[in-house]
């Protein structure tokens, strides 16, 4: 849906100021930052217009309106511009970093705190876990014509099961070489650096062996994922300040959720298209105990591999211009981080 002009930057000032106050907007307040030459009359006339398209809701019969599910989604695709962080605070962030490059969990943990003191939302970062390390070892098994089960076994002992359908019926002696190709690799080398162009490589592999491992190799990275990643937060406490988080059963909610690893990495990365920074608003998020949040969140990589994940959690008012800014550049300094930290 598009709107004009005039109605757009109403909405944009509507937005803006309720995210800083969480007040409903009323038609004098907006005369006064509109600057747009027109009476309060015929603001209030474009505000019921802007009701009745669902943009904006009125509390209460004599109160100014507050932006709905709706208007947070318009104003991020439509109005929002991602800008480019002060340079005092692009410097502290990489000074911050140069602190913290020689211990993994250090890294993470640093994200975690600086996301959230940055935003003073809660923050939540994905640790990568994608390496031979904790992969001892990988069976492939054939089952029904192109089904496999993929078993991986971690170095702390734990099992994961992945049924997959491939693109070729796998029997039991291709199953047999494609696991011993599979298992060479990780007592070799790590799994991050089996690119493609790696793979095409491998001269005892024909052509559907190659393709086949193309299609294992994501599996068993999402499985080694799953199983590993630590998860670091901070700043559950700063929700509080926010009077719609009044309800301690909300915050309750979201701290069972930051508790389940498999949950958290779900909504943590999504696919959504080649986007860097991907927002669920309310309701968009899939769990129904995050319907009172907003999700920001952005994922880092290593040589154009998907290694983890990070972002923030907060009401639906939330300063998504900043935080998507933070996002982003803090996106850029793990991705040069985790590479000199893996990549030694």
């Amino acid at each position: 849906m598009e709107l004009n002009a005039r109605k757009k930057k109403i909405l944009e000032v509507i937005i803006r100021d309720y995210i800083n106050s969480a007040e409903p907007v009323g038609s004098r307040t907006l005369s006064k930052r509109c600057n747009l030459g027109i009476s309060p009359a015929t603001i209030r006339n474009e505000m019921a217009d802007l009701e009745d398209l669902g943009f904006l809701v009125q509390p209460h019969t004599s109160s100014g309106r507050i932006p709905t599910q709706q208007a947070y989604r318009y104003y991020v695709d439509e109005i929002m511009e991602v800008k480019k962080l002060e340079k005092m605070i692009r410097t502290d962030i990489h000074r911050g970093f140069l602190n913290y490059t020689s211990e993994l969990g250090n890294t993470m943990d640093h994200t975690a705190r600086i996301l959230s003191q940055l935003t003073n939302y809660t923050s939540v970062v994905l640790a990568p876990r994608i390496t031979n390390i904790n992969c001892k070892h990988v069976q492939i098994v054939s089952l029904i014509k192109n089904r496999v089960l993929m078993i991986v076994v971690t170095q702390e002992g734990m099992a994961k099961n992945v049924e997959m359908c491939l693109s070729f019926e796998v029997d039991p002696l291709l199953s047999l070489k494609l696991t011993n190709v599979l298992n060479s690799f990780l007592k070799n080398s790590f799994l991050r650096d089996m690119s493609s162009e790696f793979i095409d490589q491998i001269q005892e592999l024909n052509e559907k062996e190659t393709q086949l491992i193309h299609e294992i190799l994501p599996h068993l990275k999402k499985a080694l994922m799953e199983e590993g990643s630590e998860i670091h937060s901070m700043g559950l406490t700063n929700l509080f300040n926010y009077p719609e988080f009044s309800d301690v059963e909300k915050i309750k909610k979201l701290v069972n959720i930051i508790q389940e690893k498999q949950v958290l990495s779900d909504m943590m990365i999504t696919n959504d298209g080649n986007r860097v920074i991907h927002i669920k608003i309310g309701s968009e998020n899939d769990n129904e105990s995050l319907k009172d949040f907003s999700i920001i969140t952005s994922t880092y990589e290593l040589e154009g591999e998907m290694m983890g994940a990070f972002g923030v959690i907060g009401p639906t008012r939330m300063n998504y211009d900043n935080v998507s800014s933070v996002l982003n550049y803090i996106r850029n300094e793990l991705n040069l981080h985790i590479s000199n930290l893996l990549m030694k």
